[in-house]
């Protein structure tokens, strides 16, 4: 290597210090930095605990109840077959009254 005028020589560096100073180096860096993040979740994990959280998508429509243990798991399966024989019959009129994206060929 060359030094300016005046400077002591550097001292040549090896390739097991050249792969240590330009791989281990970030490697170790990244490692930290993942560690911390990763720490970070844990954390926050166990102090929300079990159950559902702020952060968690909301379902909207009835699909939700039976996935998050809604009113709808409670009932017995002749209660469900009741409410679907007293249901009001679904005709393209009623579903289209109802609301939400309706398109039409």
């Amino acid at each position: 290597m060359d030094t300016l005028f005046g400077w002591p020589e550097a001292p040549t560096v090896t390739p097991l210090e050249m792969l240590g100073l330009l791989g281990g180096i970030p490697l170790v860096v990244i490692l930290l930095i993942f560690a911390v993040a990763k720490a970070d979740a844990v954390i926050k994990g166990n102090k929300r605990g079990q159950g559902p959280q702020p952060s968690d998508p909301i379902w909207m429509g009835g699909r939700a109840r039976s996935i998050m243990g809604g009113a709808e798991d409670e009932l017995t399966p002749a209660e469900l077959e009741r409410r679907a024989l007293t249901a009001p019959p679904s005709t393209p009129t009623a579903e289209a009254d109802a609301g939400g994206a309706s398109a039409r060929w």
